[in-house]
């Protein structure tokens, strides 16, 4: 049984914001669960001893989040809900790229993240994909033999191609953990995207497909690696001298926004 919610005296400052963390703190730990109502705003501002005002908006600032849903009626009031996942998702990216663009992430921290992520990813990918996954993982490369693509079209075939392969592993943790690679790598991908050959990415990409829709896992693996060995290659020689540890994400353009500036090459 968990135990009964017990209001901690708030500072002087951003009075709401304390609450809403305190209640949000409370359901993560499951005093309050899905389904279960939430005290009312007055209760909420005797129990804090706040102005009903200040207890609406901490409700407000938990329903943003999608944490809690609100009623009315006879049966009215805030109740804890479960976010989906793409609200999840959306409010994750967010913050993601907030703490990339803020902190001191290497290009590669971004890297080496994403090697031992993904690796295990196709593994598991070849284990349990469906045709609808392989449907999926299939789509991109079929999209990018389109030699009239930019750039930023390019790139993100390349991220939904991966995202797929995600997905197919079918954990939602390991997809959590992959969303913020993901993100940042248009970013890290500009410096070393121009020296990129399109042909041998997609065909790397097709040989990844191919092991997973074989359900071997040993192949798969064996071919992701052969893919990511081919971008370190390419990415040591576009640094020449610098080391991927000294560069850090949040000095890197968003190759997207390049791509809007840079000319059709033919």
């Amino acid at each position: 049984m968990p135990e009964e919610f017990v209001p901690v005296q708030l500072g002087r400052k951003d009075a709401s914001g304390q609450i809403a963390r305190q209640l949000r703190r409370a359901i993560s730990v499951g005093q309050w669960l899905p389904g279960e109502r939430l005290p009312s705003e007055l209760e909420l501002a005797e129990s804090f001893d706040v102005a009903r005002a200040t207890a609406r908006e901490a409700l407000k600032i938990l329903a943003a989040t999608g944490l809690v849903v609100s009623s009315r009626g006879s049966r009215g009031g805030t109740y804890v809900a479960v976010p989906d996942a793409e609200t999840v998702a959306e409010q994750l990216s967010d913050a993601i790229r907030l703490w990339y663009r803020a902190g001191n992430v290497s290009l590669h921290d971004v890297d080496e993240a994403r090697w031992v992520l993904e690796m295990q990813c196709v593994d598991l990918a070849a284990r349990r994909r469906t045709e609808e996954d392989l449907e999926a993982i299939y789509q991109p490369i079929h999209l990018a033999s389109n030699p009239d693509l930019d750039l930023a079209e390019w790139l993100q075939l390349d991220i939904e191609f991966h995202t797929a392969i995600t997905r197919a592993a079918k954990n939602q943790i390991l997809e959590l953990a992959m969303m913020s690679v993901h993100l940042m790598r248009p970013a890290t991908n500009t410096v070393f995207v121009d020296l990129l050959d399109r042909e041998a990415v997609w065909a790397q990409h097709t040989v990844i497909y191919q092991a997973i829709a074989d359900q071997d896992p040993g192949a798969a693996r064996a071919a992701f690696q052969g893919h990511v060995g081919y971008l370190d290659d390419t990415r040591r020689k576009a640094l020449a001298d610098i080391s991927a540890t000294d560069i850090f994400v949040a000095t890197l353009p968003d190759s997207s926004r390049l791509a809007a500036s840079r000319p059709r090459t033919e």
